[in-house]
């Protein structure tokens, strides 16, 4: 009999009779698949988008010239570098956004001609037409219209735009309006890419003798002859280099979404063990008659992990699909969280690519044959005595159920050993160890389950006997003698309990220690920022003459003046804030009181120059108080001592802060960002705030919000940042509703004799549903319990040691007790219906059948 016969009679006939159990199996694969691909597509997508930024118009670009603080810095430069690369293309560059839209755009004013040579090289093969790829551009107008720009196809065919329209834009404190005159097609630009001629970008927004940087693509012997030859405030920097910078402030938050992404796939394992042990248990006859006739383990092994495969291969099409769906949804929450914590970025592309659809289907198949390779294993054992004889399995593992639980201990313990190298001194920059130690737990418990089972199931006889008699001795022993069988089904509603737990754990703790940062730092009455930053923190000045207007109104009493910066510290860029920390020392006990905080607001103020860093900064680089950190400035290199080492919520790329005094000081600055407004006490905030609204608004651009409004606006960006995690539980909890399903259908399957006995001793199909639903009930109640136990110890690992590796922050742990058990709670009801579900497959079963069997 060939193999693809036997492929037929054993598997594929079996996966025809049971369609609702392969829909179950094939659902909870492409769940973990979608799941997992969504999230990678979105941070893959971002990552794309910081290496388009950074490479800007010119592909070949090796190098840029730019302000080491990130400011725009005098056109001047421009003929000296030129002295060096005479190709160097000057840029002048804006985050724009677009409030009618309600999209962000990244605005490049170019030096038009060489910008279409540099994209002539990039597009050669697809015929270029007046310098751009082919497009309908009349050069003349683009050239005259100083508001003239010119779009991306894609993104003016998702806006349904075309030449002569007109879009509103937010740009630096400007209300503007600009004008299409072209479109481009050209696939090497990032969709909301807009480009603007340099010079009418400077005169129309104001920034005349000004570029953001100069783009080179020369040698490194030019590159280190013209550092020589730069101002101090002026550095050259490798693109990849910026572009490794940039991509690491999302690697933490990609591998943390990815890890709690593959738990979830861990999960549905379980499942798909469960299904190929089905099937298995249904042909263990045939199985036993192949072995007869000469079959060889090999062919029975085959026979059943191709069932894998094939299932692997069908979940991870249409986990493609739902993967698809997630990855719109994905890309909208990471936009808008690496937009708020790191830097703006426009993600513009959510569509699998070739390489996406060939990770998902290689982990789907990986996946897939893991889970089936056991199951398939235990069918090539089968012997020919055993075909009239059922559950011959879990007497194998039986003897071994002490030595496994042993081993179970020793991962377990070599899982917090590994955590706590991490929590003591990671030895990478990433949170490896710990990662590691969370799997050598799931590991731990997974093989400690069935002995922590056997010993639930004796705990649990006495109160199970009483309130349901018979039935409750009859589930206690057919739990005790598949206990193999049970303990899967177990760890499955234990994974997700636990990632469920520990996620929950970890926002509550994380909103609360949120809430504290709040109360400490938003203290104002009245906040003031650019309305086209979106970030955490903005880094366009405002216009002098809008600070003017502020403190000239009669209830202001202070206005603190905050600068942002980007530094460079032990090579890598981070945000440095320059308040005026008299003014928040001044107002401090409105709203917030700290004698240790006030003494550290003092100390800024003196005359040697200190500095407050985040705690992502002291575990990185081990600084820590009283130490020294050094700062470029266009002054020289200045020493700043540490006085405060604190959790800064509002990154996780590092932060400094600084009295402003010194910004004057070292940098030549004396400009504000945003501005934080203090009014008398008995005046009417909202209508101080009507007032500057209708004096500023008409002229600049501007967010003016009042302390309660910001306050909202980060705890809304908090729960956003979670939507991703939401989903993951969501889907943790069917997945575990599922794997319930799937056990208590292999063991209808696999006892289907005993059933049957039963029934001609007397017993109705009424009791026997209530056998399963009985066993679905004991097996999510001793599966929440495991699942407490690890989501705590994970919640310990994520908050202690993963949190504080990849973002530097101090978490207060707190759990949410009431929060927890309704969740648990309807883990539990998610169990017991699943008791319910096998009751159709229970009706079909034919005593008659069984008992002349016999």
């Amino acid at each position: 009999m060939t193999y693809l016969r036997l492929l037929w009679i054993l598997i594929i006939r079996n996966v025809r009779q049971e369609k609702f159990l392969t829909m179950l199996s094939i659902i909870g694969i492409a769940l973990g698949i979608g799941l997992f691909t969504g999230v990678k597509v979105a941070s893959d997508r971002a990552i794309s988008s910081f290496e388009s930024d950074i490479r800007g118009m010119n592909p070949h670009a090796s190098h840029e010239v730019s302000d080491e603080s990130g400011n725009d810095f005098d056109e001047h430069i421009y003929q000296d570098v030129r002295r060096y690369d005479p190709n160097c293309l000057p840029v002048i560059k804006t985050f724009g956004y677009l409030p009618e839209l309600k999209e962000a755009i990244d605005l490049n004013g170019v030096y038009t001609l060489k910008t279409a040579q540099f994209l002539r090289l990039a597009n050669a093969s697809q015929g270029l037409k007046g310098g751009f790829p082919h497009g309908d551009i009349d050069w003349e107008t683009y050239y005259r219209t100083i508001n003239g720009v010119l779009v991306s196809a894609r993104f003016s065919e998702r806006y349904s735009l075309k030449k002569g329209d007109t879009m509103r834009a937010f740009l630096y404190d400007k209300d503007s309006v600009l004008k299409v005159v072209g479109i481009l097609d050209n696939s090497f630009l990032p969709a909301n890419t807009v480009i603007m001629d340099i010079g009418n970008f400077q005169e129309y927004l104001g920034k005349t003798g000004h570029l953001s940087r100069i783009d080179l693509a020369t040698d490194e012997q030019t590159i280190d002859d013209l550092r020589m030859r730069l101002p101090p405030h002026l550095g050259v920097e490798a693109k990849d280099d910026l572009f490794r910078d940039r991509a690491s402030l999302v690697m933490s938050f990609r591998h943390n979404l990815q890890f709690v992404s593959l738990i979830a796939i861990l999960v549905g394992i379980f499942l798909l063990y469960s299904t190929v042990f089905i099937s298995v248990a249904k042909r263990r006859t045939e199985i036993g008659i192949l072995r007869g006739l000469g079959a060889d383990r090999k062919t029975v092994v085959l026979l059943f992990a191709s069932q894998g495969f094939v299932f692997g291969m069908i979940g991870s099409v249409l986990g493609l699909l739902i993967g698809q769906l997630a990855a719109y949804f994905s890309v909208i929450a990471v936009e808008k969280t690496i937009s708020t914590l790191y830097s703006s970025v426009t993600i513009s592309d959510y569509l699998l690519t070739k390489r996406d659809i060939f990770v998902a289907l290689i982990l789907g198949v990986f996946v897939s044959l893991a889970a089936s390779i056991v199951p398939s294993y235990e069918a090539s054992k089968i012997r020919p005595h055993e075909t009239s004889r059922e559950g011959s399995f879990e007497g194998r593992y039986r003897r071994y159920q002490t030595p496994v639980a042993l081993a179970g201990i020793f991962l377990l313990i070599l899982g917090l050993a590994s955590a706590y190298v991490d929590y003591r001194d990671p030895p990478f920059p990433f949170p490896l160890l710990a990662y590691a130690g969370i799997l050598f737990l799931i590991g731990g418990f997974t093989l400690v389950s069935p002995y922590y089972l056997t010993v639930m199931l004796k705990i649990l006889r006495s109160p199970t006997e009483y309130f349901s008699r018979s039935i409750g001795t009859l589930t206690i022993g057919d739990m005790k003698g598949n206990t193999q069988r049970f303990s899967l089904a177990l760890m499955s509603v234990a994974i997700s309990s636990s990632l469920i737990i520990s996620l929950l754990i970890v926002i509550f703790s994380l909103r609360g220690s949120l809430e504290a940062w709040i109360n400490r730092n938003i203290t104002a009455d009245i906040y003031i920022k650019p309305a086209s930053c979106k970030a955490n923190y903005c880094f366009y000045p405002l216009s002098g003459e809008i600070i003017g207007m502020v403190e000239g109104f009669p209830d202001v009493v202070a206005v603190d003046r905050f600068r942002g910066l980007h530094l460079d510290v032990f090579g890598k860029k981070v945000i440095a804030g320059f308040a005026d920390v008299g003014v928040k020392r001044q107002f401090l006990h409105r709203m917030y009181y700290d004698r240790h905080y006030e003494k550290i607001l003092q100390e800024m103020e003196g005359d040697e120059p200190v500095a407050g860093i985040s705690e992502f900064l002291s575990l990185r680089y081990g600084l820590k108080i009283d130490d020294r950190i050094e700062l470029d400035s266009p002054s020289g290199r200045v020493a700043f001592r540490i006085n405060d080492v604190s959790s800064s919520y509002s990154t996780t790329s590092g932060y400094i802060y600084i009295h402003r005094k010194w910004l004057k000081t070292y940098w030549g600055l004396d400009d504000a960002t945003q501005v934080s407004v203090y009014v008398r006490d008995a005046a009417d905030i909202d209508r101080v705030i009507a007032e500057l609204k209708g004096r500023l608004l008409p002229f600049y651009s501007l967010e003016i919000m009042n302390n309660r409004e910001l306050r909202d606006r980060i705890m809304d960006i908090f729960n956003k940042s979670f939507a991703i995690t939401y989903a993951i539980e969501f889907i943790s909890i069917m997945v575990s509703l599922i794997g319930v399903v799937t056990t208590l259908l292999s063991l209808v399957i696999e006892r289907k004799r005993e059933i049957s006995i039963l029934r001609y001793l007397g017993t109705n199909w009424g009791q026997i549903r209530q056998n399963l639903v009985l066993s679905a009930t004991i097996t999510g109640l001793a599966g929440i319990i495991l699942g407490v136990l690890l989501g705590f110890l994970m919640s310990l690992i994520l908050i202690h040691v993963v949190n504080r590796i990849s973002f530097g922050w101090e978490i207060h742990f707190s759990i949410p007790f009431v929060l927890l058990t309704g969740v648990l709670v309807v883990v539990l009801l998610t169990t017991v219906i699943a008791g319910f579900l096998p009751g159709k497959m229970l009706k079909r079963i034919d005593p008659r059948k069984f008992i002349s069997f016999e």
